[in-house]
């Protein structure tokens, strides 16, 4: 929320300096984000009114201005098209400077001195966004009655300090510059000034013959409507111009603006209808089941029944704590208006505008809650306003439709409690008078205790804690003495299976491949791009983001491949990556929720084959004291058919690994060739040995045989090499397979496979009586189970 700090002066008595201001709000829990003067720059520009426009005899574009400045006359020489004899303008007298930090002195325009400058809204350094295209392309004219020789620094407030105020959620009656000038107050430990208002002693009820209203929704507390004619419709003054301005609101006319400027001050959003426009007597307010209306910014919009409607009966001329319908906009020709100043539920405001796409100032503050008992002041703030500044004549009555006023809340505090609770000490006197200064009325009822009445605008306080808050930040929260915490702490750290999660990371990054983090989402487009049917148990959302995020994954393949894909398509030739993370599974039972399944996914592309991520994952499973794992040949469809494997221990399927079918490849877009594997992550930590046990170094010395044998192309080694270590007994240490040969010698459709077999007695050295049994029934074996042979 933008503050004006002159604005807010005409309330409290600030007499430090912005910067000082500013710390002080923010540690009295009012954070200040930034200060900013509105045109720092600008010197010497006064105001001056044209007598005589004369055509300059050597330039047919340039006109020559005589300018009464109040204490003396000065020749102005220029090209702006807006100027008359009577405006009253902005003029840079010699010495000046503009916004943009341009130095203003006598100038020579084909024979005749310029002793100035007129100055336009940019060069006097106001926003521009704020004033209409008629007013930016010409010099800035002044309302007629702005006095002469006057510093426009002064005049409209290019000194000011706007003050970006960071307002939280529960702190709705701070929306506003009496509620700024509540909390400075209190900070400074200063009075805050009074506003004048409209008096209620009137003796006719004129309003009766105009209108009535009609309340038929629990979602308006509070609806309260003044009835004024209109004098004129024209701009506001000056003075109250300008403070729009510098709170980032474009000023309308005299009517608009007065409804601007008390919501700005009082934080109540106020509407003005014309009454004719309205073309009834009576206003209810309800939900409707119009489909369409026009909103005051000329857009269509369509509503539905569940928005609150603020009707004339029959048709909807304003969306409540929105916007109003252009059905009824004050214009010209407004005779009468109709003030409606209410209190709207903040939810009803909030959902009605998430659905339009539409959030205005008056939504913004309904949004966080407005009190019920400011509608009332704040429709005659601005009536006494309208009269005032000349604008309207009022209407004599009010109607105020209040069905539930708002209970004043109670509650206690303790003072021991509190300084316990805060770690402080400070006296019963002490207390009241901290929150005595922000508004509370305090009652002591002995032994420390206090009875305190909330204000209805402190929405936020509903607690004992509330309380301590309050009064912790008017004592200072940097004058809160630090201590250490008490009562018995745990050390923190981290489970074994999150401990084992992190150390097959390390490993994995030290083999040189990237961690990737992909979605939970995923789709039926590229679930079926993976090249395998979509089962029942996926997991589908009811209120998707959009189709290519209305399922949750079922596995990490799919998005592993999409990072391959990316990098491919960026030109990057190589890559390794991995993720540890969820997949969804629906239950069986459709009342329960779906099945968190943690995986591990490793690919590869570019240089890698199947054999360096085998590999890899072989590593993975020595760190995790998984020694016996069996590559069966076969795997899901998403894998290339003759080159996948099941990676099973025993009977536990750890997951799977192999190329990526082709299909998949040109579906996703990816390389050739490249190399996925899956593992079960719960499998891996299940089956994994974590403990580390300390071995002697062999004392014995091992012995060493060789084995070659000769079998069928078709069996796999694998195999080949558990039925070896089956067989092997104690004594069989290690089995290396160190050659692989076809080719002459060797019968078609047969290989032969040699073998390292270590043998090694930890209590004896052996010998060939020892060894020897062992080898004839690993012999036998291999013969009886696959036909094989010793390779002589």
């Amino acid at each position: 929320m933008l503050v004006s700090l002159n604005w807010l002066k005409e309330y409290v008595d600030i007499n430090i300096a912005p910067y000082d201001f500013g710390e002080i709000l923010t540690m009295s829990g009012t954070k200040v984000e930034t200060l900013t003067v509105v045109s720092e720059n600008v010197a010497n520009i006064l105001t001056g009114k044209i007598k005589k426009i004369e055509q300059h005899p050597n330039a047919d574009k340039l006109v020559v201005c005589t300018v009464d400045m109040g204490s003396d006359e000065r020749v102005i020489v220029t090209a702006a098209k807006n100027v008359f004899e009577g405006a009253i303008v902005p003029v840079a007298v010699d010495g000046a400077v503009t916004a943009n930090g341009m130095n203003i002195g006598t100038n020579d325009f084909r024979g005749i001195l310029s002793y100035g400058m007129f100055c336009s809204i940019e060069e006097l350094g106001m926003d521009t966004n704020l004033f209409s295209k008629e007013i930016m392309e010409g010099i800035y004219i002044l309302p007629e009655d702005t006095p002469l020789g006057m510093d426009v620094k002064e005049l409209l407030w290019l000194d000011d300090v706007i003050i970006d105020v960071e307002l939280t959620a529960n702190r709705s009656d701070c929306q506003s510059i009496i509620g700024i000038a509540k909390e400075s107050a209190a900070a400074l430990d200063l009075p805050i000034r009074d506003f004048e208002i409209y008096s209620t002693e009137e003796k006719n009820n004129d309003i009766a013959d105009y209108l009535s209203v009609k309340v038929n929704s629990d979602a308006c507390e509070r609806y309260v409507a003044k009835v004024l004619k209109v004098k004129r419709v024209e701009p506001s003054p000056l003075w109250m111009q300008i403070k729009l301005l510098n709170s980032g609101v474009r000023p309308i006319n005299n009517i608009v603006d007065v409804t601007n400027y008390v919501m700005l001050e009082l934080g109540q959003p106020l509407h003005a209808f014309d009454y004719n426009s309205l073309k009834s007597k009576e206003i209810v307010v309800r939900t409707t089941d119009d489909k369409k209306m026009i909103t005051l910014d000329d857009k269509e919009r369509e509503i539905n029944a569940s928005m609150l409607m603020i009707t004339n009966g029959s048709v909807p001329v304003a969306i409540a704590g929105v916007m109003g319908g252009v059905n009824s906009e004050i214009t010209d020709q407004t005779s009468l208006v109709v003030l409606e100043s209410a209190c709207f539920y903040k939810n009803s405001v909030r959902l009605t505008s998430k659905q339009l796409g539409l959030r205005t100032e008056a939504s913004a503050r309904f949004e966080k809650g407005v009190d019920p008992e400011l509608a009332g002041v704040a429709a005659l703030r601005a009536t006494y306003l309208l009269e005032k500044i000349g604008a309207c004549e009022v209407v004599g009555g009010l109607i105020d439709v209040y069905p539930q006023p708002v209970k004043t809340t109670k509650l206690t505090l303790d003072t021991n409690w509190f300084n316990a609770f805060i770690g402080i000490s400070l006296s019963e006197a002490e207390v009241a008078g901290f929150l005595k200064r922000l508004s509370f009325t305090v009652k002591s009822i002995g032994d420390g205790i206090l009875e305190i009445e909330v204000p209805s605008y402190r929405q936020d306080i509903e607690v004992r804690e509330d309380l301590a808050e309050e009064v912790a930040r008017m004592f200072g929260y940097d004058n809160i003495p630090g201590t250490i915490m008490g009562g018995e702490t745990m050390t923190g750290g981290k489970t074994p299976i999150q401990k084992y999660e992190d150390a097959l990371k390390n490993v994995l990054v030290g083999q040189g491949y990237f961690e990737t983090l992909t979605s939970s989402f995923t789709s039926e487009k590229r679930l079926s791009a993976l090249n395998t049917s979509l089962s029942e148990e996926l997991v589908r959302l009811v209120n998707p983001l959009g189709e290519e995020n209305s399922i949750m994954r079922n596995t990490l393949i799919g998005h592993q491949l999409e990072v391959i894909s990316l990098n491919y398509n960026r030109k990057n030739p190589s890559g390794h990556f991995f993720e540890i993370a969820n997949t969804y599974f629906a239950s069986a039972a459709p009342e329960e929720l779906p099945v968190e399944e943690k995986k591990l996914v490793i690919s590869t592309y570019g240089n890698d084959d199947y054999f360096e991520l085998k590999g890899m994952v072989e590593i993975l499973l020595t760190y995790s004291g998984i020694d016996n794992a069996s590559f069966v040949a076969g795997g899901s469809d998403i894998l290339h058919p003759g080159r996948k494997a099941t990676i099973y221990l025993e009977d536990v399927k750890l997951g799977e690994i192999g190329e990526v079918h082709p299909a998949v490849v040109k579906n996703y877009d990816l390389p050739k060739r490249c190399y996925v594997c899956e593992l079960s992550f719960k499998a891996l930590y299940e089956c994994c040995v974590t403990d580390k046990k300390f071995v002697d170094l062999p004392r014995f010395p091992a012995s060493n045989r060789d084995l070659a044998i000769l079998l069928k192309s078709e069996i796999p080694a694998a195999s080949v090499e558990n039925t070896i270590r089956i067989n092997g007994g104690d004594i069989l240490e290690s089995i290396e397979l160190f050659d692989v040969y076809t080719g002459e010698q060797i019968p078609d459709g047969y290989k032969s496979l040699a073998y390292a077999l270590n043998f090694r007695h930890f209590e004896r050295t052996l010998n060939d009586d020892d060894i020897n049994p062992v080898i004839e029934k690993i012999l036998e074996e291999l013969k009886s189970s696959f036909d094989a042979q010793l390779r002589e």
